[in-house]
Parts: structure tokens; C-alpha cells; sequence
């Protein structure tokens, strides 16, 4: 496991930089005409009132252009978006744009301006490579949302792996600088020798004057999954692993003391390892690179994480893992695939939450969105809800997935009196029936019993009671009263 420094998103963001020598006057005029400001007013949904939509947001972030009419931003930058209108530097004019395909597990969106005039006679950036450390970058954009261009340098002082806080659940590549940070800069290209070498994306909560870039291995990654037309994700190995120094446990294993490697922990259910790669497997390398006793690897003369590999494939690749395995060698190849229960674990965006009422009862499935209705770090949410979507899964790895769902709230009226301390509780059983996931439900609510709606919450089983008839008839009256226009929506 590598140990992620917390990092806080610029709002709208960033400003990181961008070059080894500076620009010609020519390449540095070329490099801003391609960069662009983007206005937003965006409207997410409500996972408190979960019929309705949150409040209107506007907000700036910067791009540039990667294409004929495409242009490269951060998926936090147009996150349910309405309108998204960009200007080019030295062009007031705006243009509205659409999102064309957008990664929120990478924090990365390609939009796309129709109108032809928009980067008439503008030569799109090329992407560059992994930059070194200690050399310089400058990074371009719109900081506070103004009308001229910035640009702010600084050097490359780490390359490593954060959580993307933007879903706050994704961990990938990218690269620290010292470059001033300032938000409305989020977006813009981080420069060097006349390439794109990363995109301001976000800055750490915990240095001051530090902040981040996702590199062009991330980016390429996103333009090579589209190019199908779809973006499908990040493929997931799902393997939790532990550092080999220990020397007894070196012993236990009968791994040479010239054989380094990373021990496996637990393979999640399901995932791409799964039945492939068993606890206690050794992995040796990954593709062509030896892992060491760290669990890094040599990429292109860094030192990192061996998950870079697997980082860099696509849904449907192989990857091929040599491992240790009672005493000897033997080869796994890995057909990759994404985790079916990925967006459980992370904030969600340009979607609206599902739910059904009934009677006043308001269910929902339990999704980190849900938990972020008890504020950023969730120090109202009830401990068994807590336990349920952030520790479950690590303590039981080899369980099944299982779609949780919440008694999030209760629309007070005489049917349900008396109820309100049972919101936010687990729900097991619905007149008997296992609840996994919200269209378990329905079936469930047309089997009363004896007359009874018999809601079982939490694990021991608490029991909320309704009279059936009288929930019924309460019903629509209810959805009236609290302005609710229809009583679901499912998956």
C-alpha cells in the first residue's frame, strides 16, 4: 500500500508551468493562442432531497487545445455542466462547447466546440513526455477567472502517486511542483520545451506552495481509451499487497535472498486477479519490469509504483505477472477488467441519485455521495454506516460486493410518527426479503404481511412497522405535500 498525501482541489483551478529554456517569442505566442478560458454554470444533483436538484453553480477553469475544435480540461472543471462557454487568449468572444467524453477517475475531460471560426489558424499543443526532476516547467491558464493569460514556472520536485481529488477514491500518477497555485487555473497545460508535459489539476493541502499536474501518461491513457468512441476506465488488478523485508516471512515463503518482490494480501472478488492471483503469491514483475522488495519498479528512469504498468493498460488488455508460489516460479496472464462497484466508492457527478419513497420512508443505495451529505469528512454519519461503506470491504476482501441500501430520511406525516430517529439506518429485510440494492424493493413492498409493511434495519434487526393500508392511502399525499414529483428512480 503507498501512503497518500491528502491534496485539496483549487475549486475551478490551478496554474503550474512549464519550460527548459523559455520560448521563442513565436512558440511562446503559438503555446498561448491554444490555450482557453471556460466558463461554467453547472447544477449537480441532491443527495439529501434526492427528487430534486442542488442549487446553481458558475464557476471558471482553463484548457487548451489538443485537436481540430477539441479542447483539453479537468473533469472538475465541467462537472454537470449546463452551459460551458470558452474564449481563446486574446479573444473575447465566446464560443459554447459540449463535453465530449469525460473521465472523472482521472479527473480529465475532451470538449468540443462545433463552430469552425473558434481555432481558425490555431495550432493545437503536442504532448511531451515524463519530465525529469529538478527541471523547470511553466504552466499556463486563467487564474481567478480573469481575462489575460498567466503563467507561473516552477520546477519538478516528485513524481508519485495522490489520490485524484476529484473523485477522491482514484490514485494515479502525478507530478508536484512548486509552481504558484491560484484558482481558475484547473486545466491549463503545464508546459516544457514547447510540450505539453502535464495539466494543472489540483495542490496539496498539507505544504504550502505545492501543487500538482497530471502527467502525459494519464492524459495519453484517456485520448488511446476514446478512440473508440467510449471511455471505459481504468482497468483494476484489485490486489492488496504488502512490502517483502521481513526476513522470516522471506524464509516462509522459500524466496531466494536474490528475488525481490511484493507479497499479496488479498485479491478482491470479482476483479481481474481474481482465482489468478492467490494471498500469499509473490509477485516478481510485472510485464518486463522486476519489482523490488519496495514494491517499485524502473520506468523511464524513475522509481515507482509497480501499479504504473497495469495504469497504462486498457479494459480488455493482458497483463503478465510473474509470480512465487510454493517454492517456485510460474507465469499469470491477467485479462483486465474495471471493478463493478468502482462508482460506489467515489463522488459522483453528471448523474442523478436514485431512490424510492414510500409513505415518507426515502431509500437510497449507500455510495460515497450519500455519505457526503454528513459533510467532507463525515463526522455526523453513523458508525454502522461508516463501518459499512469505508470498512467492510477491507476487513472481509473475500465477500461479494453488496448494494447497501439507507432509510436516508423520513418525510414526517401521521402514518410514519415516531420513526425519525430510525432515518440514516441500514436496511436488511422488507417483510422478509433481503435487500440488495434499491430494485429489490418494489417486490418486496407488494408482499406485506398480516396487513404489516415490516422494515428490518441494521444488523440486529430493528423494527419499523407501517400499516399497509394506511401507508397506501397516505402515499401520494405525502409526495404532494413535500412537493416530490414521482416516487423513484431506479437504476
Amino acid at each position: 500500500m503507498h501512503r497518500i498525501p491528502t491534496v485539496l482541489l483549487c475549486a475551478a483551478l490551478l496554474a503550474l508551468s512549464a519550460v527548459q529554456a523559455l520560448p521563442a517569442a513565436e512558440e511562446e505566442s503559438q503555446i498561448e493562442a491554444a490555450v482557453v478560458s471556460i466558463d461554467v454554470t453547472a447544477q449537480r444533483g441532491d443527495w439529501y432531497s434526492p427528487w430534486q436538484r442542488a442549487g446553481i453553480l458558475q464557476f471558471t477553469g482553463s484548457g487548451f487545445l489538443v485537436g481540430p475544435g477539441q479542447v483539453m480540461t479537468n473533469a472538475h472543471v465541467v462537472s454537470d455542466a449546463k452551459q460551458i462557454l470558452v474564449r481563446r487568449n486574446g479573444n473575447s468572444r465566446p464560443y459554447f462547447a459540449r463535453v465530449e467524453f469525460i473521465a472523472h477517475d482521472s479527473d480529465l475531460a475532451l470538449l468540443r466546440v462545433s463552430d469552425p471560426s473558434f481555432d481558425a489558424g490555431v495550432a493545437p499543443l503536442r504532448l511531451g513526455d515524463l519530465p525529469s526532476l529538478l527541471t523547470r516547467v511553466r504552466t499556463y491558464g486563467f487564474p481567478a477567472g480573469g481575462e489575460k493569460i498567466s503563467r507561473t514556472e516552477g520546477v519538478v520536485s516528485r513524481i508519485q502517486f495522490v489520490t485524484y481529488v476529484h473523485s477522491s477514491a482514484d490514485a494515479h500518477l502525478a507530478v508536484q511542483t512548486d509552481s504558484a497555485i491560484n484558482p481558475g487555473n484547473s486545466g491549463g497545460p503545464v508546459i516544457q520545451d514547447g510540450l505539453v508535459v502535464g495539466v494543472a489539476f489540483q495542490v496539496s493541502a498539507e505544504l504550502n506552495d505545492v501543487g500538482y499536474f497530471i502527467p502525459t501518461t494519464v492524459v495519453q491513457r484517456f485520448l488511446d481509451d476514446i478512440r473508440d468512441g467510449s471511455y471505459d476506465g481504468y482497468a483494476e488488478m484489485a490486489i492488496r499487497s504488502s512490502n517483502l523485508n521481513n526476513e522470516a516471512y522471506r524464509a516462509f515463503l522459500r524466496l531466494p535472498a536474490e528475488r525481490g518482490g511484493v507479497v499479496v494480501d488479498a485479491v478482491l472478488p470479482a476483479s481481474s486477479a481474481d482465482g489468478l492471483v492467490l494471498p500469499g503469491d509473490v509477485i516478481l514483475a510485472i510485464g518486463v519490469h522486476t519489482v523490488g522488495n519496495d514494491g517499485n519498479i524502473l520506468y523511464h528512469g524513475h522509481t515507482l509504483p509497480f501499479e504504473q504498468i497495469a495504469e497504462e493498460k486498457q479494459v480488455g488488455d493482458v497483463l503478465r505477472l510473474t509470480l512465487w508460489r510454493d517454492g517456485g516460479e510460474l507465469r499469470r496472464e491477467i485479462p483486465l477488467r474495471g471493478l463493478p462497484d468502482a462508482e460506489r466508492v467515489r463522488s459522483r457527478f453528471d448523474v442523478l441519485p436514485d431512490y424510492i419513497v414510500y409513505a415518507g420512508l426515502v431509500f437510497m443505495e449507500l455510495d460515497r455521495a450519500y455519505m457526503e451529505t454528513f459533510g467532507n469528512f463525515w463526522e455526523q454519519a453513523p458508525d454502522d454506516l461508516l463501518y459499512e461503506q469505508f470498512f467492510r470491504r477491507d476487513e472481509h476482501p473475500q465477500d461479494p460486493p453488496r448494494r447497501a441500501v439507507v432509510l436516508s430520511r423520513i418525510l414526517p406525516h401521521a402514518v410514519n410518527r415516531n420513526y425519525r430517529d430510525s432515518a440514516n439506518s441500514l436496511v436488511s429485510r422488507i417483510n422478509g426479503v433481503p435487500i440488495s440494492g434499491l430494485t429489490s424493493i418494489p417486490a418486496a413492498l407488494a408482499r406485506p404481511q398480516g396487513g404489516e409493511q415490516i422494515f428490518e434495519l441494521g444488523d440486529v434487526g430493528n423494527l419499523l412497522i407501517l400499516n399497509a393500508a394506511q401507508a397506501d392511502a397516505a402515499h401520494a399525499e405525502i409526495l404532494r405535500q413535500y412537493g416530490v414529483a414521482q416516487d423513484r428512480r431506479l437504476p
